[in-house]
């Protein structure tokens, strides 16, 4: 990374609500409408073997293909809810984390911090010790999860970085940002914690969805 000097630098916490409302923005209009079609399609495959069991009840099979369509229609809308559940699980462990976002021309990163704002390290291997030193602990009697110094064989966590073009795309809701990589994953920015200039150079450097 070169020392380009960013457009826009924010640091910004989003709340758990905030997480949970855009998947289910992004569901419904990503998701969503490929279940739509794919229950119509089922519905109709389903509707001519109705037709053929009322003309002749002793087909089996037409009962059989109904029921498997029934429970393909099920199934298809049970994974979309299970995984916003699996999600919002997920979330819980990851809700006070702090990000640091870096606007560039043609390229945004993302950096998540520790609920303190520090970097977060990863490949750190902690010598194991039967009891931790008074230095070592949070005064709980457990060991820091973020230590001060982090081991020598340790990596700090590198930014993600979005370079904006045709696979990006930027979908504005009434609180937040979303920068969508296409069949990837989506970022949020909060508005709130841009003012008015800022929310306007973001929608013209982000490409629009």
């Amino acid at each position: 990374m070169n020392n380009e000097k960013p457009l826009l630098e924010r640091r910004y916490h989003i709340p758990l609500s905030m997480f949970q409302e855009a998947f289910r923005s992004f569901q419904k209009k990503y998701v969503y409408p490929r279940n739509l079609v794919l229950t119509v399609v089922l519905a109709a495959v389903a509707g001519v073997y109705v037709k053929a069991v009322v003309d002749d009840p002793s087909q089996k099979l037409g009962y059989l293909l109904i029921f498997a369509c029934a429970a393909m229609i099920l199934i298809t809308w049970y994974n979309t809810l299970k995984v916003r559940r699996s999600l919002n699980e997920a979330l819980r462990e990851v809700e006070n984390d702090i990000y640091e976002m870096k606007l560039y021309p043609d390229r945004m990163t993302v950096l998540a911090k520790d609920p303190e704002g520090g970097d977060y390290v990863i490949g750190a291997q902690q010598p194991e010790q039967e009891a931790p030193s008074e230095t070592e602990t949070d005064g709980s009697g457990f060991r820091k999860i973020f230590p001060e110094q982090p081991a020598e064989d340790a990596e700090l966590l590198e930014p993600t970085e979005i370079k904006f073009g045709k696979n990006v795309r930027l979908h504005e809701y009434g609180s937040f940002f979303m920068v969508y990589l296409v069949r990837q994953n989506f970022y949020l920015l909060p508005k709130q914690e841009f003012t008015a200039e800022e929310q306007n150079l973001i929608r013209s450097t982000v490409s629009r969805g």
